[in-house]
């Protein structure tokens, strides 16, 4: 099976395991001990258009690596959407990460 065939039940039980977590004495020590990490990404949103169609990029940042980690570009038509992961590596990647930290990621 392909991961877009399993991911509704794998989703449906994560959020059963969670459950299963807020209802134990201590649900801090029981994600320490069942999760493989916890990372913090700050998300910044580029907004491009809006109504319909509406289409933007998000960059997800590690602020602890110092690192632009992912982006994506959604497109949405009212009741319709896609997203598309730009992949390291490609021209797309290579302008969007000059963009993000000439132009976005500004301190």
């Amino acid at each position: 099976m392909s991961c877009e065939e399993r991911i509704d039940e794998m989703l449906r039980e994560r959020v059963g395991e969670f459950e299963e977590a807020l209802e134990s004495e201590d649900p801090v020590e029981w994600l320490d001990e069942n999760a493989l990490a916890l990372t913090r990404l700050e998300v910044y949103r580029l907004e491009l258009s809006w109504g319909g169609p509406q289409d933007y990029f998000e960059f997800f940042y590690d602020p602890e690596a110092e690192a632009l980690v992912d982006i994506a570009y959604h497109y949405l038509d009212w009741f319709d959407g896609a997203v598309r992961r730009v992949k390291p590596g490609t021209r797309e990647w290579e302008v969007l990460e000059r963009l993000f930290y000439s132009a976005i990621l500004i301190e």
